[in-house]
């Protein structure tokens, strides 16, 4: 039976893994007629092409709905950006990310997570989800400069903007007005913190004041920016916590390990990251012929990453459907690679930790409700958006 596989084949999503295993050993680069794409689903096909900045450009969108769905051009942020404009304008805030920055804020970051924790701890229920997209947000909007309720309206937008509905091919007529709606809210906002500008090192003022190559950012330009900024600083991070909680409730004897040693969160992060990578693509268009098994890939043409699929991919990873805190990576493609690999990782990866490190602590014992356990899916995101866990109620 020939392999059938497309971003937009609702049937896959719930479980794409065997389609990705049968893709990876006999049709490595794949080819999706109605669309005019290839999708990758290899580790090391997905690691090299990342690296080649040559071959592939971004400038055409990096989303299966800017590649496939939309005519417009695409925004001029960093997220579509060839060099060197690329690092000029991601370099204007990406210092901010580094990671022995990032080291300096991690007990700002645990007393983000208390405050939100304790007044779950007396109901006995925590969603994990929950919790930890309230934390990434609070984080977010601090770097951007915006307050947190602006940054949860803003979420707000962004949770509809990705709701699927059965054969409608990416963003709804719902969605669609969601996003018009967050463009209306965020303008307003640039406008009024050109009046009353936010504080003096946040990601607004720097992008109000940038100059790159004699040019200022246009309005249409810092809209864009923050809002990618709002998603990608708020949904891998609660997506890969909920599962990583889950994961070791699964696996009781994993869960003990971390029990018994905390600093094991790390690993039980990018475990749950790999084994269940929320992103479940992003892609490229082709701008130079290239040869790869077999195929010819062309000018034009669109090509698909399969995080979601190299991530298990059985010649990067020993056993890769096992979920195991103690796996050693020798190399990531988590959090992407090459030149637009996730400006947030280490955030992120500092945020997963912290998170597992105080839930674990407070809670002690607990249950997954999954009966109330929901996920999203859909052809650019996936995981645990529901991820209600029960325990013993604390004493006010």
């Amino acid at each position: 039976m020939s392999i059938s596989y497309s971003p937009y084949d609702e049937s896959l999503w719930s479980h794409p893994w065997d389609t990705y295993k049968r893709m990876q050993d006999e049709a490595p680069a794949y080819y999706i007629e109605d669309l005019d794409c290839w999708a990758l689903t290899r580790f090391e096909d997905i690691w090299k092409a990342s690296m080649d900045r040559k071959a592939y450009t971004a400038t055409h969108g990096t989303s299966p709905d800017a590649l496939f769905l939309s005519e417009a051009p695409q925004p001029e942020v960093f997220l579509f950006m060839d060099p060197p404009a690329h690092g000029r304008t991601r370099g204007l805030i990406g210092r901010s990310y580094l990671k022995d920055k990032i080291a300096l804020i991690e007990d700002h970051v645990r007393g983000v997570v208390r405050t939100e924790t304790a007044p779950m701890l007396s109901t006995g229920e925590i969603d994990v989800y929950r919790l930890a997209s309230r934390t990434a947000l609070q984080l977010i909007a601090a770097f951007i400069g915006l307050e947190y309720e602006e940054a949860l309206r803003i979420r707000g937008y962004i949770d509809r903007f990705y709701l699927r509905e059965p054969g409608v091919r990416g963003t709804t007529p719902e969605g669609a007005q969601a996003f018009a709606e967050a463009r209306e809210y965020i303008m307003g906002l640039i406008e009024k913190y050109r009046q009353n500008p936010p504080a003096e090192h946040s990601h607004i003022v720097t992008w109000l004041n940038a100059d790159v190559d004699g040019n200022r950012l246009t309005d249409e330009q810092i809209f864009f920016s923050i809002f990618a900024m709002v998603i990608t600083g708020s949904d891998t991070l609660p997506l890969t916590t909920a599962c990583t909680v889950y994961n070791l409730a699964a696996n009781p004897d994993q869960l003990g390990m971390v029990r018994d040693d905390p600093t094991l969160c790390a690993a039980a992060f990018e475990e749950a990251a790999r084994f269940d990578q929320p992103t479940n693509m992003l892609g490229r268009r082709v701008c130079q012929e290239v040869e790869l098994h077999g195929e010819t890939m062309r000018p034009g043409q669109s090509v698909l990453f399969l995080y979601a699929a190299a991530c298990r991919d059985e010649r990067e990873f020993d056993e890769p459907d096992r979920f195991d805190i103690t796996r050693r990576q020798r190399r990531n493609l988590s959090f992407g690679t090459g030149l637009h690999f996730c400006l947030g990782q280490h955030l992120a990866r500092l945020e997963g930790q912290v998170l597992l490190q105080e839930i674990l602590a407070a809670v002690g014992d607990f249950e997954v409700r999954h009966d109330r356990c929901e996920r999203i899916r859909g052809e650019f995101l996936q995981g645990f958006c529901q991820l209600p866990i029960s325990f013993k109620p604390h004493a006010n």
